[in-house]
């Protein structure tokens, strides 16, 4: 987290808790672990904070703390906000309510974007890069681009990285899935996303049935365009077309 200046070194994503805790609908936050032994919450807000946020906050922190055995850092992240701010209410000078609000829109998502391409192409991304956090974090920065948007290309672009551990991109993958609920308008757009979620793995088997169902042999290369049009690795459009042809020849 240090684009927000936020001290620790992330080990490991932790479920979102909120549900749990209160019995409502999940709220839009990020747990980790920290190498630290501490447990790092992000509460996102598109709203500016009111003294009910804090107090649930709180309440939040007292739980993750329990639940995990180890001390809670909570931080507010502003969607709205231009700069990091106190809050203006006379209230928050009460210690009890001293959780730092950050925000991101002091950064350029596209930036963020580009800098986790360079890496890619570098074959500089591994399981301690500290950048490949930035996937969670780039669909809340300044952009032309709508978060859906930036949330699409971030699990575009994870889906391109094989030098990380799968479970680990998978938890990234299905966080940008979780924070799509909150920026999709229909069932179809985010059954759009999901579909690229899953679009390696199993979906590779669904992906060479509808090929033989649909386009047969000759249509292969077709759909081989479109898969890269919408940013699929070569090497995974490869295997799947010659999976297709393999299949085909043997009817």
């Amino acid at each position: 987290m240090n684009v927000l200046g936020i001290p620790g070194e992330i080990v490991k994503i932790l479920p979102n808790e909120y549900q749990n805790y209160r019995d409502e609908t999940k709220t839009m936050d990020l747990v980790f672990d920290l190498k630290s032994k501490e447990t790092l919450n992000l509460e996102f807000k598109s709203t500016y904070v009111k003294k009910e946020d804090i107090e649930k906050s709180l309440d939040y922190a007292t739980y993750l703390r329990i639940k995990y055995k180890q001390k809670t850092n909570s931080y507010f992240i502003s969607t709205v906000q231009k700069k990091d701010s106190e809050y203006e209410d006379e209230w928050h000078n009460d210690n009890r309510y001293k959780i730092p609000l950050k925000t991101f829109k002091e950064f350029s998502g596209e930036e963020h974007l580009e800098n986790l391409k360079d890496l890619l192409e570098k074959n500089e991304i591994d399981d301690e890069t500290e950048e490949l956090n930035d996937l969670l974090l780039i669909p809340f920065m300044e952009s032309d681009k709508s978060p859906k948007e930036l949330i699409v290309e971030c699990i575009t672009l994870a889906n391109q990285i094989r030098t990380v551990n799968r479970d680990k991109l998978n938890d990234i993958k299905n966080l940008l899935l979780f924070l799509a609920t909150k920026y999709t308008d229909t069932d179809e757009e985010f059954d759009e996303i999901e579909r690229l979620v899953k679009m390696e793995g199993g979906m590779i088997q669904n992906t060479v049935k509808q090929m033989k169902r649909i386009y047969g042999e000759k249509g292969i290369d077709s759909v081989a365009i479109e898969l890269e049009k919408i940013g699929i690795e070569s090497e995974l459009i490869e295997k799947v077309t010659d999976k297709a042809k393999k299949e085909i020849q043997k009817q």
